[in-house]
């Protein structure tokens, strides 16, 4: 599964030449892979000079943490989504502070 980022960075079909390098003499694979790499930063450099900026799909300018975990956590291992877990429940008990500590509105109005 590839992060937005990576889609544009392999745009040109450079997942497929990638799938190819470890079929390569070893020489040729460290030149590909450099190749591969340079190909990425070029990609990567004319979309943020024609784009500026890159967004997640439905979400806002200002997201919030809980949902950038949720999107990490898409591309985490065990002991990785144990931690993006924790972080989740981190902030969800901040955010619960958070209500619990505001002052209590006016009811009289």
């Amino acid at each position: 599964m590839l992060t937005p980022i990576d889609e544009i960075a392999n745009q040109n079909h450079l997942q497929l030449i990638k799938a190819a390098v470890a079929f390569l003499p070893p020489p040729s694979q460290r030149s590909l892979s450099l190749l591969i790499k340079l190909l990425e930063l070029r990609n990567l450099s004319a979309f943020f000079q024609k784009q500026g900026s890159l967004h997640a799909c439905n979400v806002a300018s200002s997201a919030s943490l809980p949902e950038m975990l949720a999107e990490m956590r898409n591309y985490c291992d065990g002991s990785e989504l144990e931690l993006i877990d924790q972080l989740g429940q981190v902030c969800s008990l901040m955010e619960l502070y958070s209500v619990m500590m505001q002052p209590p509105e006016d009811e009289s109005s």
